[in-house]
């Protein structure tokens, strides 16, 4: 459609058979969480903010960190070996890096990777000028 672009990306990443060690650590959280921003070219609001959850079937963290062009979360569940992610932003970015980054942090062995644009119908014009 002319005079549209689209606003920005949205990934989102399932790990299974992660270390359930790592996916309990909180500062490892705030690590990752406080290191992507730049990583992939971000722009940080404060530092992540973390809560921590045991319940008998499902223990886990999450946490957040806003960036200026939107945020990133984790979700970590100890018990399941699972961690769930969403990195949502207005600026486009290397993903795979994101990807690379959570696989060797967390020792993922097995991901679902969706990349979808976000604002299809969104006005033309680049928001980083």
């Amino acid at each position: 459609m002319a005079g549209t672009t689209t606003y920005g990306l949205h990934l989102m990443i399932d790990g299974y058979g992660a270390d359930p060690v790592r996916l309990s650590d909180v500062g490892l959280l705030f690590d990752t969480l406080n290191g992507l921003p730049e990583l992939i070219g971000m722009r940080k609001i404060g530092f992540p903010h973390i809560a921590r959850f045991e319940d008998r079937e499902i223990a886990g963290i999450s946490g957040i960190v806003m960036i200026v062009e939107s945020h990133i979360s984790i979700h970590t569940y100890s018990k399941k070996d699972f961690l769930s992610m969403d990195v949502y932003s207005c600026k486009r970015f290397d993903h795979v890096k994101v990807v690379e980054r959570l696989k060797t942090i967390y020792g993922i062995r097995e991901m679902d990777v969706q990349l979808i644009d976000r604002g299809k119908k969104f006005p033309a014009g680049n928001l980083h000028d």
